[in-house]
């Protein structure tokens, strides 16, 4: 899946993936060789552990339409052995050597176990899409918009603390009022606060450092503010793209909080950062959300483990068999 290059630089959401793949076909020089036919009847294990979550089950429908088996698999199942006896997994006591390819459908109640269980199957030689170590650089919001700044990508300005004591200095080189305090860990826009004075900001990182939780202070991008733009990056292909839009009141544009989402037509140098920031945390699957800045594209963060129903219903973009069909040839040409 691609995309259509319009001549005025523009991205269509709509026509992602028809018109590239049409483009390509036609500058591809013929060659000798035929290319491999997809490997039908691949096992692909979907590791969730919620079975019925939109993700997961479209994704499970989407393997069984292309002629897979599809086995959605608890990481609570799984038993991880090294050493003594031998490196093995097993899965409710039965070996899961047969897996083809893994997904990881990762939540933040099953992230950290479950990574455990994706460097297993890493371990054992199973294709992984995405790998244990990039889905943890990812979910964490400062270490990767660490890595996203060593790769040149624009970012937020950015601090986290371990006191306040010389918080005003550093806020000072920050940015301005008000700012946005998010947790280093969390989805769905949970635990995200906006901070509109120094008192306030305070008295909001006192309390946070005596209960042992870190957040990463951003100013609030006032021409942004409740707008940002979600790229679905499969593969290093931007394959599908929305705008959400926070309610009257919200300032996170997040669907769980009740954000509105909409086909939006992109400059081209966004789809190409998203692209660039999919890769900079070397993740095959990846949901990349971005402010439109007057300075250009930002990067606010990066999902490891995207949900796409809304993005589905927007675009009319069947991306669970994108994502399948890459899967089956991700696996091929390992």
């Amino acid at each position: 899946m691609g995309l259509h290059h319009h001549r005025n630089s523009t991205t269509s959401v709509g026509l992602l993936s028809q018109h590239a793949s049409e483009a390509r076909k036609l500058k591809r020089k013929p060659v000798k060789t035929e290319r491999k036919p997809i490997v039908k009847n691949m096992k692909i294990g979907i590791l969730s552990r919620g079975p019925q979550n939109h993700s997961t089950l479209s994704l499970s429908e989407a393997a069984c339409n292309a002629g897979h088996t599809a086995e959605i698999l608890d990481p609570f199942g799984f038993y991880l052995h090294v050493g003594g006896t031998g490196n093995r997994i097993t899965y409710h006591g039965k070996s899961v050597a047969d897996v083809d390819v893994l997904i990881p459908r990762l939540s933040r109640t099953t992230a950290q176990y479950g990574e455990e269980v994706v460097a297993h199957f890493e371990w054992i030689g199973t294709p992984v899409i995405n790998r244990a170590k990039p889905i943890a650089a990812a979910r964490h919001k400062f270490h990767s918009l660490r890595i996203l700044a060593q790769h040149g990508l624009p970012i937020p300005p950015s601090l986290t603390v371990g006191s306040s004591e010389f918080l005003e200095n550093a806020v000072a080189k920050t940015g301005d009022y008000p700012f946005i305090l998010k947790p280093f860990y969390g989805t769905h826009g949970r635990g995200v606060m906006l901070i509109d004075t120094p008192t306030s900001l305070t008295s909001a990182v006192d309390a946070l450092c005596d209960l042992h939780h870190d957040y990463v202070i951003q100013p609030f991008i006032v021409e942004a503010g409740g707008v940002d733009i979600r790229v679905l990056v499969v593969g290093g292909e931007a394959i599908a793209v929305m705008k959400r839009s926070a309610p009257p009141g919200e300032f996170r544009a997040n669907i769980h909080k009740g954000g509105v989402g909409e086909v939006v037509t992109l400059p081209e140098n966004y789809i190409n950062t998203a692209i660039k920031a999919a890769a900079a945390l070397e993740l095959e699957i990846a949901g990349v959300d971005l402010l439109q800045t007057n300075e250009g594209p930002v990067v606010l963060e990066v999902n490891p483990s995207p949900g796409f129903e809304e993005l589905e219903t927007v675009t009319g973009i069947n991306i669970a068999a994108v994502i399948i069909e890459f899967a089956a040839k991700f696996t091929q040409n390992r």
